[in-house]
């Protein structure tokens, strides 16, 4: 009993968050989400689907966050897929959040394609099926829309807006959050690369992040990040082993403690 009321506590302390928990992967929590400008992995799928257009070769990608802040009935799980092909990069995937009291299932499919040498355009189409026990659930379809700009080779700029057709879960009150994200990346040497995010969501403030990625050899990246609404600090490793990469992310949040979260990339090359 203390244990599910402890996790009804977390959903609504998070009452905004519960929808979608958290985008993947490791990397990406590790600088705080505010690599919106650099998303070029697997998991652009569900953050900025323009880069998957940037993707050069088949990608598989398993995301795990066993039980965040502690719990494990809010467990979270995300695997993606990405095929590049000619006339631009095709993604899908899957997740799965919650327990026996709330469980949410998205199915994801996605494209992102070069329209010039330094723009690139992504759109993602996600069925989300909300299931509460002892009221049934309801399935609905939502639309992510991304762009990144390349300025040179050092300077990169992203955009991506979640949800754009405003869908909601039943009625006005229960309406499924609508965020826009504009970031920046930087990287005026090759091993250290600096990002910047803003998400905003309708009726709430500003959340401002900041990271930074510093690969210290060929296999072995470090990764810190911090963001505001609410206060959280996060750290995390990149490990690079052939076509192997492992991720692993921490964050610490000031009432709840910390999560831990894993990821893993199989990068298949021609």
């Amino acid at each position: 009993m203390k244990r599910v009321l402890a996790t009804l506590f977390v959903l609504l302390f998070l009452f905004n968050l519960c929808f979608a928990q958290i985008n993947p992967g490791a990397r990406q929590i590790a600088l705080a989400h505010s690599n919106i400008s650099a998303s070029d992995d697997v998991f652009a799928l569900f953050n900025n689907p323009a880069g998957l257009a940037l993707i050069q070769y088949r990608e598989v990608g398993l995301f795990y966050s066993p039980a965040p802040y502690g719990i494990k009935e809010l467990s979270t799980a995300f695997a993606s897929y990405c095929e590049p092909t000619a006339a631009g990069s095709f993604g899908a995937g899957f997740s799965i959040y919650g327990f026996d009291l709330y469980k949410e299932t998205n199915i994801a499919v996605g494209f992102g394609k070069k329209i010039a040498e330094n723009l690139s355009l992504g759109i993602t189409s996600v069925y989300q099926n909300i299931s509460i026990r002892n009221y049934g659930s309801k399935g609905i379809v939502l639309f992510n829309f991304g762009g990144s700009i390349k300025l040179g080779s050092k300077i990169g700029i992203g955009f991506t807006a979640q949800n754009i057709t405003r869908e909601s879960i039943a009625d006005g009150s229960n309406q499924k959050p609508t965020l826009f994200w504009l970031g920046t990346d930087l990287r005026f040497v090759k091993e250290i690369s600096f990002t910047a995010a803003i998400q905003k969501e309708i009726g709430f403030n500003p959340s401002f992040r900041l990271g930074v990625e510093y690969a210290i050899t060929g296999f072995l990246i470090l990764r810190g990040g911090v963001s505001d609404e609410p206060d959280t600090y996060c750290g995390g490793i990149g490990v690079l082993a052939g076509i192997i990469q492992f991720d692993y992310a921490i964050t610490s949040h000031n009432y709840l403690g910390l999560t831990h979260q894993f990821g893993l990339i199989i990068h298949f090359t021609r």
